[in-house]
Parts: C-alpha cells; sequence; structure tokens
C-alpha cells in the first residue's frame, strides 16, 4: 500500500509540476503557490513511504529522535500542503477583488510563504513543547499512523488538528464567497456577447473552490471521527493513511483544471517550430 501511494502520487505530482510549468494559466503568485504545494506534497510521499517501508528490523524505534524527526517533515508538509489551498483563495480574493494589489500581491508571495512554514512549523513543535511524549507514530505491527497517547493528546487534536482545518476550510469558503458575489456584483457591467464566458468563469472558481476544500474535510471526517470507530484492521490501514492519500487529490486537481491548457500550448509551440523550420527550409 505505502508503495502503490508513492508511485501513484509521484506520478501524479510530477505531470501537476510539468503542467505548471507549461500552463499559460499558472503564471504569477498562482503558479508559484502551485509549484510549493506540489514539492510538499512530494516530501510528504517521500518521507512517509520510506518510513513505512524500512524493514522492522533496521527502523528506529518509535520515540527515537529520527523517528520523531520524520514525523515532524510529514506532519509540516500536510499542513503547509493544506495552508496552500487559504493563499490561492487569497489570491483569487487579490486578483478580481482588489487587481490594484496583485503586484504587492507577487512582491509579498516568497516572504508570505516562508511566514507560512515557520507558523505550520511551530503548530507541529508546539506537540513537544504541550508534552515531550506527544507525537506522531507510524505502528509497523498494525501498519497504522496515530498519535501518541498521553493528556495532551485529545487537546492537540481538537483545537490544532480538528479546528485548525475548520478554520481554513472556513477562510477559503468566506473568501471565494465574497470574490464569487463580487463577480456577479460586476456581471451588469459586462456586455452580452461576453456572458457565457464569464458564466464559465463562475462555474470554473466554484468548483475549484469547493474541489480544494475536499482533502482536508475528508481527512478531519475520516481520520478523526471514522477511524476510532472502525473494526475492520484493513479499513483501519486505508483510514490511517488517509493524511497522506488525500494530498494526491491537489495533484489532481490541477491536473483537472489546467493540463488542457499546458497541453495546448505546448501543440501550440510545437506547430510554431514546425512552421519556422519549414520556412527555413523553403529559403534554403
Amino acid at each position: 500500500f505505502p508503495f502503490e501511494t508513492f508511485v501513484i502520487g509521484c506520478t501524479l505530482c510530477c505531470t501537476a509540476l510539468w503542467t505548471i510549468q507549461k500552463s499559460p494559466t499558472l503564471r504569477q503568485s498562482f503558479g508559484v503557490l502551485c509549484k510549493w504545494q506540489m514539492r510538499t506534497d512530494l516530501t510528504l510521499l517521500l518521507v512517509t513511504s520510506a518510513y513505512s517501508l524500512i524493514p522492522n528490523e533496521y527502523a528506529p524505534s518509535q520515540d527515537s529522535l529520527m523517528a520523531i524527526t520524520i514525523t515532524y517533515v510529514a506532519e509540516i508538509s500536510y499542513h503547509y500542503s493544506g495552508a496552500m489551498h487559504d493563499l490561492f483563495a487569497v489570491n483569487r480574493f487579490i486578483y478580481i477583488v482588489f487587481p490594484k494589489l496583485q503586484q504587492a500581491w507577487r512582491n509579498a508571495t516568497q516572504t508570505i510563504l516562508v511566514v507560512c512554514a515557520v507558523i505550520i512549523a511551530f503548530h507541529t513543535i508546539l506537540m513537544t513543547i504541550l508534552d515531550v511524549n506527544l507525537y506522531w507514530v507510524y505502528d509497523r505491527e498494525t501498519h497504522i499512523w496515530h498519535m501518541t497517547d498521553s493528556e495532551w493528546t485529545e487537546f492537540y487534536i481538537q483545537f490544532f488538528e480538528v479546528y485548525w482545518s475548520t478554520v481554513e476550510i472556513a477562510l477559503i469558503v468566506s473568501l471565494d464567497s465574497v470574490t464569487f458575489g463580487y463577480i456577479l456584483l460586476k456581471k451588469s457591467e459586462i456586455n452580452s456577447s461576453a456572458k457565457p464566458v464569464n458564466r464559465r468563469t463562475e462555474a470554473r472558481l466554484v468548483l475549484q473552490s469547493f474541489c480544494q476544500c475536499i482533502p482536508t474535510t475528508t481527512v478531519n471526517i475520516i481520520f478523526f471521527y471514522i477511524l476510532p470507530e472502525t473494526k475492520s484492521e484493513n479499513l483501519k490501514i486505508v483510514y490511517s493513511a488517509i493524511w497522506i492519500v488525500t494530498n494526491i487529490i491537489d495533484a489532481f486537481i490541477i491536473i483537472i483544471f489546467h493540463f488542457s491548457f499546458a497541453l495546448a500550448t505546448k501543440k501550440k509551440k510545437t506547430t510554431n517550430i514546425t512552421r519556422l523550420n519549414t520556412a527555413f527550409t523553403s529559403e534554403i
């Protein structure tokens, strides 16, 4: 299961990175955010897959510094990737509602990415600050990912996993609601010939916003509510790895919405090169 997840995830993430590189719709800040999300997802896949595939006789103990560091990197990667969804919503909000701030947003993008990384890192290290015995582990007997049981476990899960993710989703919905409302408000200023295009843009915005809420929502529901009540050992393995698997959806979303643009751009460039070669040959 970890190996299959790694292969499928890497294939989709690499395809998404190619799409980002080639697509004209993924330029400026949005493209930068997408690139960092895919890099983070690849890091999560690599770290968790490599760690879980280590043979038992060579694997570090669950409470060793190496094991805890690995799970820290995985946790940070998961939440950092999730934070990109909020930055996507901020990006849409600025570009549509406050277009005059586009340049300032582009200039600040790299700094914002660093600030987000620091916040997410602190969010994860807070586990150790609360309790040195609180950290994520991978049980090699049951193949289940879970958090150690301490007096702070429930508190951390409730406030820094469930509520944290819920606030992220609420922020996406709030910002995109304002953005969509602004588009509707401006519709009357667009001439009738452009309205079909505008409707497609609206539908794309709503669908993309909805899709970006799927990974975090899925993890919240399955990992923290369904998994504890699950009796089947096989389902427990699948559900406990859902926080890794759902990040593959990020790559899938990018491919769905932008792959056709990247492919069209590639074909256009190929056609132009062919025409230039033909013209050059005919001149010779």
